[in-house]
């Protein structure tokens, strides 16, 4: 048996202290493997059960020593003590929940050097068969036995509870969510009610009595508040790097109400019967009052945006977090989270870890706040709700005891690969390990969402073949009139699971265009595409052939852009993970390509590489139809094409 070394034994706990630590390590372990614990320090007539846990319909009673004043506290369990666990088992039995079929007594040893610890199971007796399944009788010789096993098996030490971040946090964070639909609220309170009272109502309307004008008029005003709340989001108001820009902020409202009435007369035109006001008379010969309406509106969001986020940084309403960790990540992410204020967190400061120089800082950043040892202070004086790991060093390095205390005082603990996903819509590779992958939540493949995925797939391209054949009957003439070549461009694609396929495009480069170069990255203002190419791929009209690829099931409508096999090669040997994007069908558009710019390198192929395992990591119906709606606004600002 292993003992302690003197200096270790000179550092002992308070026996009080290591009992209560090693019962949460204990509980937490257990967990880890599959125990469900059901009770702690549960006392009966027979004596204390430390820990009562169950696995299916076998129930446990586990018995943890923890003494830091014994090398080996397991010891300290006799046979007389495992009878009498034995024996509360047996009185607990008809009430347990389900009814059990076998039992066991089970020992947790927790030996304390200093301040670590190692985790020992004990198998003190095999599961028992309960005959009257769930009366609980044992024979007497079966809970007299209890030999005691020589060695036992030494746990990990629990996994540190990481919640992963939603989906929903990226399509919609909740304080932008609460931003929207307040807006939604203004545009359609000052359209209905500036349209039904003195001066500008022409007819007389109840506005508060319930009626089918008042619902006609509610559903005008909503649509009419989308359409404005898109010019918005198309002037990147509701990106806060951007709005966050005072100087810029009237300047984009202006040009986005100007978007919102374009929008609208074009609507009044082709459908002039879409809008109704029960106030007014005649739409048409008062759309002025419209147009001032609007104005008014657009002036209510202005004033509503400084006191939206007045309200919110004034009275601190967001998650208030603590960076724990000397490294230059743990820097970043401070910063990053500071920068990201309608992700709703609030990040109060850093906790150096033992050992390692604190971090570089710079005027702005927030401040030290104390040292690891000072941690479950801190979560209690300022009111923490989330402590984010970012050591400089994990092996054996990653304080469980200390960062246990916090989670049990209700503080959620995650790694800053965690954080990091939620707040950029990509995953770390430089810091991430395949444990994160491997043992995180994700990547699931729910066959029901697969199929939906292909119906949607396949509406989607029939749809778009059907809408776009005009253009594509203009584009083969360009490309016919203005270059020598055939009018398609079919080029060797990598796949879903590394198969090749043949990928259709309009050609927008000069035939033969790496006759002598051999395959190279697009470049800007590229010389091998001609002037009608360079038409086709600002539009991306050139990729309306893709339809046929993704009704032959080669490729998906949202995935992972394909790539060449040449360039695969070379990314697999330089690019961590790599080989993951193959795992799903590549698509016509994807996560990366609303999020990045055109990929020329391998650097940009990394940064895609991202944004490509985030989508396969969180893939949904909800994602896909987010993915195609941003999709839209790209194409329609002419982003990120060559």
């Amino acid at each position: 048996m292993r003992r302690r070394p003197p200096a270790a034994r000179a550092e002992r706990l308070p026996p009080r202290d290591s009992g209560a630590r090693g019962e949460r390590l204990a509980a937490a372990a257990l967990a880890a493997r599959g125990y469900r614990i059901v009770e702690r320090n549960l006392r009966t007539r027979h004596g204390e059960i430390d820990l009562l846990a169950r696995r299916g319909r076998v129930w446990y009673a586990i018995e943890v020593k923890a003494r830091a004043d014994h090398p080996a506290p397991e010891r300290c369990v006799d046979a007389a003590r495992c009878h009498r666990l034995a024996t509360a088992l047996r009185a607990l039995a008809p009430v347990l929940r389900p009814a059990p079929r076998a039992f066991a007594v089970e020992i947790i040893a927790v030996r304390w050097l200093g301040e670590h610890a190692e985790i020992v199971h004990f198998a003190a007796a095999p599961p028992r068969r309960n005959p009257a399944h769930g009366t609980g009788r044992w024979r007497r010789h079966e809970a007299a036995w209890y030999g005691w096993p020589t060695t036992g098996t030494v746990l990990p030490f629990p996994p540190l509870p990481a919640p992963m971040p939603t989906i929903a946090d990226q399509i919609m964070p909740r304080r932008k969510l609460l931003l929207m639909l307040c807006e939604t609220g203004i545009f359609a309170f000052v359209l209905l009610v500036g349209t039904s009272a003195p001066p500008l109502s022409t007819r007389h309307f109840l506005l508060f009595e319930p009626s089918g004008e008042l619902l006609r008029g509610l559903l005008t005003c909503a649509t009419i508040a989308v359409i404005c709340q898109a010019s918005l989001s198309y002037c990147d108001l509701y990106d806060w790097k951007t709005a966050q820009n005072r100087a810029e902020l009237g300047n984009r409202l202006v040009h986005a109400c100007g978007y919102a009435l374009v929008m609208l007369a074009l609507l009044v035109l082709v459908t002039p019967s879409l809008f109704y006001f029960p106030g007014l008379r005649d739409v048409a010969a008062e759309t002025w009052k419209l147009i001032l309406l609007l104005a008014l509106a657009f002036g209510g969001i202005f004033l509503f945006r400084h006191a939206f986020h007045w309200f919110f940084y004034k009275w601190r309403f967001g998650e208030r977090v603590i960076v724990l960790g000397s490294s230059v990540e743990a820097l970043q992410l401070a910063r990053m989270i500071a920068d990201s204020p309608m992700s709703g967190f609030e990040v109060c400061g850093l906790v150096t870890e033992p050992g390692q120089p604190p971090p570089d800082t710079r005027p702005g950043d927030r401040p030290i706040l104390g040292h690891l040892d000072d941690l479950r202070r801190l979560c209690r004086d300022e009111g923490i709700s989330r402590v984010v790991v970012a050591l400089r060093e994990r092996r054996g390095k990653v304080p469980v005891d200390r960062l246990l205390e916090c989670r049990m005082d209700g503080v959620q603990i995650e790694e800053r690969e965690t954080m990091y996903e939620r707040l950029t819509g990509k995953l770390a590779l430089e810091s991430m390990r395949p444990s994160y992958l491997i043992y995180g939540r994700g990547f699931a493949r729910d066959p029901l969402t697969m199929a939906l995925k292909r119906v949607l797939d396949i509406l989607a391209s029939l749809v778009g073949l059907v809408l776009s054949l005009p253009l594509c009957l203009l584009a083969a003439a360009a490309i016919k009139l203005t270059s020598r070549g055939p009018v398609f461009f079919r080029q060797e694609r990598t796949g879903q699971d590394g198969e090749p396929f043949r990928l259709i495009k309009f050609r927008t480069m000069h035939a033969d265009a790496e006759r002598d170069s051999g395959p190279v990255w697009a470049q800007k203002n590229d010389s091998r595409v001609t002037r009608v190419g360079r038409f086709l791929r600002l539009s991306r009209i050139d990729e309306i052939p893709q339809f046929v690829n993704i009704l032959r099931g080669q490729m998906s409508f949202v995935g992972p852009r394909p790539e060449r096999p040449h360039f695969v090669e070379q990314l697999t040997a330089l690019v961590p993970f790599y080989p993951l994007r193959h795992t799903v069908k590549p698509g016509l558009t994807g996560w990366a390509q609303v999020r990045h710019p055109y990929g020329a390198s391998i650097e940009d192929a990394q940064e895609k590489l991202r944004y490509d395992l985030y989508y396969i990591k969180n893939t949904s119906l909800l994602f896909d139809l987010s993915i195609i709606l941003r999709t839209v606004r790209v194409i329609l600002r002419g982003q990120g094409a060559r």
